[in-house]
């Protein structure tokens, strides 16, 4: 998988659009497209670790595809991809939306526990 690839896995697993990732990462829309279109076939150290910080993606893998594509979250590591992210996004909220997510959990717990499980399937 070449830069122009993960970028764009990134893109989609993000629900991204380039202009998104342009503003996000401090670069402009045509940069991000000349990566995409293989016509900047690298980008620098400072940018992959920028996408690390922003949006968990271990900084080895966006620069040289080296495993593991995402940032170890938190000491299980057998955790799936989408726990880890899901992980990696909590890490980024306010207080505020921490608790709104804890409420939701709690939530989905009750849920489950007054209806045997089926709501959640």
């Amino acid at each position: 998988m070449n830069l122009s690839e993960r970028i764009r896995l990134i893109l989609k697993e993000n629900h991204l659009k380039q202009k998104e990732l342009a503003k996000e990462l401090g670069v402009t829309e045509s940069y991000i497209s000349a990566i995409l279109n293989e016509r900047n076939p690298r980008i620098s150290q400072a940018l992959a670790t920028l996408i690390e910080e922003k949006y968990g993606y271990h900084s080895g893998w966006v620069l040289s595809g080296t495993e593991p594509k995402l940032k170890i979250a938190g000491k299980n590591r057998a955790l799936s991809d989408i726990h880890q992210r899901a992980i990696l996004q909590i890490e980024r909220l306010a207080p505020e939306q921490i608790r709104a997510v804890l409420a939701f959990i709690k939530y989905l717990e009750e849920a489950e526990l007054e209806g045997g499980g089926e709501h959640l399937q």
